[in-house]
């Protein structure tokens, strides 16, 4: 038996075997921002933009993205998709954020492929896939509770 040849000690960082990172999607989604507001037990919502989707984030854009704190709720559709979101990094009015538990693929991939991105989740409930369509919450469930 040949022994190995020794690897240059880099090889780890850069191997795609080694490290496997989730993959960046590409979006176009409407959504909203949801976040308590300090001092009182309510919560305040900003229109933002996802760009970019990953089973354990997104990339979020607005134009008052810096006001976000670190911890807020993404709303898909009229309350019907929440994740619960830590914000990691801003550049350039973009948000990288992480969400609380990784997300399956399947709906990872079915939300990016989303062509409407201004219709409510509701009024495209029949052509959203089925993955997407059993995430969604039904009227009258509570949503977000403090």
């Amino acid at each position: 038996m040949r022994p190995q040849k020794p690897r240059n000690y880099l090889a780890q960082f850069y191997s795609a075997n080694d490290n496997a990172l989730p993959r960046m999607r590409k979006a176009n989604i409407l959504a909203r921002a949801i976040y308590p507001k300090s001092g009182v037990k309510s919560f305040a919502t900003m229109q933002i933009r996802i760009v970019g989707l990953h089973e354990k984030g997104a990339i979020i854009q607005s134009k008052a993205i810096e006001f976000l704190p670190e911890h807020f709720y993404i709303c898909l559709g009229a309350g019907e998709i929440f994740f619960t979101c830590a914000q990691k990094n801003i550049i350039k009015g973009e948000m990288v954020v992480a969400f609380s538990e990784a997300e399956d693929s399947f709906f990872i991939e079915a939300l990016s492929r989303l062509v409407l991105p201004l219709a409510s989740l509701s009024g495209i409930r029949d052509a959203c896939p089925p993955i997407v369509q059993a995430r969604m919450r039904t009227k009258g469930r509570p949503t977000v509770t403090i």
